[in-house]
């Protein structure tokens, strides 16, 4: 087991219980009240900024520093990580969605980075 980080985008004046939504994206149920994310856009992104990585797919990536994979719903985005990932690997993940206004779920410490 590695270290899980998940993005998501609520849609304007909601907000959900984050727990919540993250125990029902693990389930891959469609949520009322998140954005769509567009799956292609993401995984360009992930593309280019891991360019260093072996792409073993497109959804899987490693290199001597770990490896992660991304997996998608249409509203949310979850990398699973080596605990070996160094944290400036995970703060390429972050940076990323961030442009797709997408802040942190954090499951391991049960904290959502979107200042609410």
């Amino acid at each position: 087991m590695g270290r899980q980080l998940v993005f998501w985008k609520y849609e304007d004046g909601v907000y959900l219980d984050n727990q919540n939504v993250y125990e029902m994206i693990c389930d891959e149920e469609g949520i009322d009240g998140l954005e769509d994310i567009s799956k292609e856009d993401v995984l360009d992104r992930i593309k280019t900024e891991f360019s260093d990585y072996d792409e073993l797919d497109e959804y899987n990536y490693e290199s001597s520093m770990g490896s992660f994979t991304v997996n998608f719903t249409e509203q949310s985005v979850l990398f699973d990580c080596s605990y070996s990932l160094p944290e400036t690997e995970l703060n390429k993940m972050i940076d990323i969605m961030a442009e797709f206004d997408c802040p942190l779920y954090d499951p391991q410490i049960a904290t959502r980075f979107d200042g609410q």
